[in-house]
């Protein structure tokens, strides 16, 4: 299987990195920034699930007073509140798709990597709560490299009732996706970790993976300064940042022929068809 890719920090102790490279001015930064969830979480795990979950659910947490308020003060920046952007229009072209479905056949929708998955969550939720028709023909799928991950999904879709199956799987094999066609495929927060060219190769597993009328939605994110120097010194957080036309030329060269993109503050959303 593939390393996980949001797994860039290097040094076993950022503390001493920090003092080899003579930045003494953010040995204190480093330390209080240890007192927010975000950062701490951000710091440990590089770009890990619980990460990206946090500026989604947008609820600041942290210790003492202090941790709490640098909390709110880090999902407010330009960077946290465009990723939060990807969730929420994720959630959206579900809905958009959904609402264009036209045909009695069951429906598959793939997120890969899953992550915590709430977008899966939210909208199913939302559809039993509506007794939407399409809810029972739904069938909902995610592939992630973290196993304990793919525990807490499998039993978290338990406990809602809904037809998910989340398994271990590499986004990059084959294998994982047992030779199975989806009608939608999302992935979000991959290729963030990836060079061009691994970018293009996973578009075009992704769109091998599409059923004729199937759609892939993807994102990407430009760059904050401020927030970029942080992750970099702070957590060795190494991210890929691209341009709209940028994600858009690498969707073009993976095949897609038909491709909507739109774009809010940071974030870019790619939306390709076959």
């Amino acid at each position: 299987m593939s390393p996980f890719h949001n797994k860039t920090r290097q040094a076993s102790s950022i503390p001493a990195k920090l003092i080899r490279e003579r930045k003494w001015h953010l040995l204190p930064v480093y330390y209080l920034m240890l007192t927010s969830e975000l950062a701490r979480e951000g710091i440990k795990h590089s770009g890990s699930y619980r990460f990206a979950d946090h500026i989604y659910a947008n609820k600041p947490k942290g210790k003492f007073l202090v941790g709490k308020l640098l909390d709110a003060l880090l999902l407010k920046l330009p960077s946290a509140r465009s990723l939060r952007l990807r969730y929420i229009f994720a959630k959206k072209e579900i809905q958009n798709f959904l609402s264009s479905v036209r045909h009695d056949d069951p429906i598959d929708i793939l997120v890969v990597p899953s992550g915590l998955a709430r977008e899966l969550f939210e909208v199913a939720d939302e559809l039993r709560q509506q007794a939407h028709p399409l809810h029972q023909r739904i069938r909902w799928h995610g592939i992630d490299l973290d196993e304990g991950l793919v525990t807490i999904l499998n039993e978290k879709k338990k406990r809602h009732g809904h037809p998910m199956e989340f398994r271990i799987g590499d986004a990059f094999s084959m294998d994982s996706y047992r030779n199975q066609k989806f009608d939608m495929i999302i992935s979000m927060g991959l290729t963030e970790f990836l060079g061009d060219e691994q970018t293009v190769d996973f578009y075009k597993i992704a769109r091998r993976h599409l059923k004729e009328s199937g759609i892939f939605f993807t994102s990407g994110l430009a760059s904050h300064r401020f927030s970029e120097y942080l992750m970099t010194n702070l957590a060795e957080l190494h991210a890929h940042y691209r341009s709209r036309e940028k994600i858009e030329a690498l969707a073009k060269k993976a095949g897609f022929e038909n491709i909507h993109t739109y774009q809010k503050d940071l974030q870019t959303i790619v939306i390709g068809s076959k």
